[in-house]
């Protein structure tokens, strides 16, 4: 038998099925930035005397933690439905040497919801980062919100790759961003870390 013969016809079939269009890939972006943006006003909200209670579920924090697992949720869905997503706006050598400036709108059009998805997901995450200094006496925060966290930057990270796979010419421009949330992820990452340990 062919295994290998039935396999590719199969996957190439299945991704002729999965295929999004690069307006549907950049509403689903548009829809995780929604879910980001609808966090930062819980996160402003953050102050001494209520995040403690995460410990009885409630206060700002229970909403910060459904919400990031939302968006976890949200982005893993994008993410196995750009499985059978071909390039987009892949040119060829002679078009791409009469005209640099120009990348595609298609491209462009994934590229600018991925930049606002970064853009209003930093300014989440500078909130989480300004207020982890008000929280260094309460410990029990640190641990869960740490570990969403990590939850978002992977699904953010396998968004980001794929992105620049199937948008490659954008690849330049998504990777920048994508190291951009990535150092600002990290560094919100060790901040509630450091609350957990008391560090």
């Amino acid at each position: 038998m062919h295994f290998s013969k039935i396999f590719a016809g199969l996957a190439m079939a299945s991704s002729a099925m999965a295929a999004l269009s690069p307006q549907q890939i950049a509403d689903g972006i548009k829809s995780i930035t929604a879910k980001s943006q609808a966090l930062q006003a819980p996160a402003q909200s953050i102050t001494v005397l209520n995040a403690p209670l995460i410990v009885i579920g409630q206060g700002p924090f229970p909403v910060l933690i459904t919400g990031f697992q939302d968006i976890v949720s949200t982005g893993n869905t994008l993410i196995g439905q750009l499985a059978g997503t071909g390039p987009i706006n892949k040119r060829d050598e002679k078009e791409h040497a009469r005209d640099l400036s120009p990348r595609g709108p298609d491209a462009d059009l994934v590229f600018a919801a991925f930049r606002e998805f970064v853009a209003v997901h930093q300014a989440l995450l500078n909130i989480l980062i300004g207020k982890a200094g008000l929280l260094e006496k309460i410990p029990v925060i640190g641990q869960p919100v740490a570990t969403v966290l990590r939850a978002v930057e992977g699904v953010v990270d396998t968004l980001a790759i794929d992105l620049i796979s199937i948008t490659q010419a954008r690849a330049n421009d998504i990777t920048a961003d994508a190291n951009s949330i990535d150092n600002t992820l990290q560094l919100t990452i060790s901040k509630y870390d450091s609350i957990s340990t008391g560090l």
